[in-house]
């Protein structure tokens, strides 16, 4: 079932992203970040100051960078403890490629690493690997940008959001409507399966996303699934006390947020 119930969850808290066996996770009033090793321990937090929020958190290693509502675009080196304001402007949503480097969008432009790609950007949420960008546009339309060339595919039909490219160029997205899309290099269009918040394993080679239930107001169930291109969809979690959502994948770890408790889970793939 798809209702408005699941349009609260896309833009609301809590958040959880993942990287190298770590998770960084955003609660619910954008008051802290925490950042957990495989295991579940907390290693290290970030608190918001009175009066400020956290927001976007974004994680590639030992490099946790996030928004704040009165500082600009933060980040924080984990091992260290060191600080830096990258900008104080308003900023899109921070992306760190698996090459760390740091992506945003200021001013309907692409930056990296505090300086303008050149590229013409104009959206909030970005993803960048290898050559390629992935945004949509105020159509919900996917646009997937050679950033050496400036060649733009434009992708319809569905109304997306939230894509991610892959390492190999590839893109994937949720729609609006509960399809998970994906989109190879040679231009097809491949519905995967019907759920929200996917993630990509790379060990695995396939894609974990969750399947949500309510009841028209609120969410009284959700599992987590996973899914290869060309196969049928398998469902790896089905509890009755746990609503797993935002599924968060690396290095063989497998985050989730509960979303009946607000707090993140994790399991090991090798568990599913």
């Amino acid at each position: 079932m798809f209702s408005a119930a699941w349009l609260l969850l896309v833009v609301g808290y809590p958040a959880l992203v993942s990287s190298g066996g770590y998770a960084a996770f955003l609660d619910e009033g954008g008051s802290e970040i925490l950042v957990m090793d495989g295991t579940g321990e907390t290693v290290y937090t970030v608190y918001a100051d009175p009066g400020e929020r956290l927001s976007y958190p974004n994680l590639r290693g030992l490099k946790l960078v996030f928004i704040s509502s009165s500082a600009g675009l933060v980040t924080h080196d984990i091992l260290t403890g060191d600080t830096e304001i990258l900008c104080e402007e308003h900023t899109g949503a921070p992306w760190i490629s698996s090459t760390g480097d740091l992506w945003y969008t200021l001013d309907d432009s692409l930056y990296r690493n505090g300086l303008s790609s050149g590229n013409a950007v104009p959206a909030f949420n970005v993803s960048v690997e290898g050559d390629y960008a992935s945004f949509t546009d105020r159509s919900d339309n996917i646009h997937i940008l050679n950033i050496e060339s400036g060649q733009d595919r434009t992708v319809q039909g569905y109304r997306f959001y939230s894509p991610v490219v892959l390492p190999d160029g590839a893109v994937i997205a949720p729609t609006l409507t509960g399809e998970i899309i994906y989109l190879p290099a040679d231009g097809s269009i491949n519905v995967m399966g019907n759920g929200e918040q996917p993630c990509w394993s790379s060990e695995l080679g396939g894609l974990f996303y969750s399947v949500l239930e309510d009841n028209g107001d609120v969410i009284t169930a959700a599992d987590i699934w996973f899914v290869r291109p060309g196969s049928n969809p398998v469902s790896v979690t089905r509890t009755s006390d746990v609503s797993e959502t935002r599924p968060g994948c690396s290095a063989g770890v497998l985050w989730f947020i509960d979303e009946r408790t607000g707090v993140p889970g994790f399991m090991s793939i090798d568990d599913l």
